[in-house]
């Protein structure tokens, strides 16, 4: 429903126009009638005595409708600026960046405070993170090596979705995810109707905020928006942080010249973070050089390949 552009128009206007609680009905709205026949056509609608309804694979989807509408909302917005701007992309990564409305979709720097326009500027681009996350920690969360660690310090950890994840694999771990404070606010506000007392939100920044004690640091889906100086100084920053034994896990897709070009319409979410992707070796080489002793490799196809790169503080 993401790869082609009439699929992905139609879900996005059906979702805005909140197409779906109004079903079944007789027939659409006059102006909606291009909308259920391309969403019928891709057997997202079907007719029944009653009117139109979705099909059971999108009525599926919908019951996580926030996360459906996050995945589409975005999945355009990256489309548009691949289209628009990619050619940009020859003269150079910065070029890209200062045309492309991607760049300004994480508004990072609204996420310091806690005021309502800062959680309305937030909200957006973290519901995006978390519906990836919902996707991706039923694949990654066993690719973690946490057995035997007690206390996993998650950096940059969203709204604390893959910590949950690995807390249900790991009955003996605790979880503490650092994040800017509105992102925080916002992992609190979802836990509520399902608080995990083992889980602890930390709002700050990780380069100045003070970390908790940790025997397991992660870094999922996030040093690729750091310059490589200063995604090698976190790693040097958690090895001296860690405790004899402790581990360092660092979580990525992997660069785009080590497979196949991802195709539709719904590869632009990654196309427009391509230039920044590294090679898991390069992670590799920061957490030897840093003293750690590394920890066999693991990996997971997802619309990319992800790779776990880990290693082990020696006693």
């Amino acid at each position: 429903m993401l790869d082609e552009v009439p699929a992905l128009s139609a879900l996005r206007a059906a979702l805005h126009h909140r197409l779906f609680d109004r079903l079944p009905a007789p027939g659409p709205r006059p102006e909606e009638a291009w909308t259920v026949q391309i969403l019928s056509e891709r057997g997202a609608l079907r007719a029944t005595d009653a009117g139109w309804r979705p099909s059971p694979p999108m009525a599926e989807l919908l019951r996580a409708r926030e996360d459906l509408a996050a995945l589409v909302e975005f999945t355009a917005l990256a489309a548009c600026d691949m289209l628009r701007h990619g050619p940009a992309l020859s003269s150079g990564v910065q070029a890209f960046q200062s045309r492309a409305e991607t760049f300004g979709f994480f508004r990072y720097e609204r996420a310091r405070g806690t005021g309502a326009a800062q959680i309305e500027d937030t909200a957006p681009w973290v519901a995006y993170v978390t519906a990836l996350s919902r996707r991706e920690a039923p694949v990654l969360a066993p690719l973690m090596p946490l057995e035997g660690c007690t206390r996993l310090l998650e950096i940059g950890g969203n709204t604390g979705v893959m910590a949950e994840a690995l807390l249900a694999r790991h009955r003996s771990l605790h979880a503490t995810v650092l994040d800017l404070p509105a992102v925080c606010q916002l992992g609190r506000a979802r836990m509520k109707t399902a608080p995990e007392p083992r889980l602890s939100f930390l709002p700050g920044d990780a380069r100045d905020t003070a970390w908790p004690e940790a025997d397991a640091v992660l870094f999922k889906s996030v040093l690729h928006d750091w310059a490589p100086e200063e995604a090698r100084g976190f790693l040097e920053k958690a090895a001296m942080h860690l405790p004899p034994g402790g581990r360092l896990i660092v979580c990525e897709r992997g660069a785009l010249a080590d497979e196949p070009i991802p195709s539709g319409l719904a590869a632009a979410a990654n196309l427009v973070f391509g230039p920044f992707y590294r090679p898991p070796t390069v992670y590799r080489g920061w957490m030897e050089a840093a003293g750690l002793r590394p920890l066999p490799p693991l990996s997971a196809r997802l619309d990319m390949t992800f790779h776990v790169t880990a290693a082990e503080k020696p006693a």
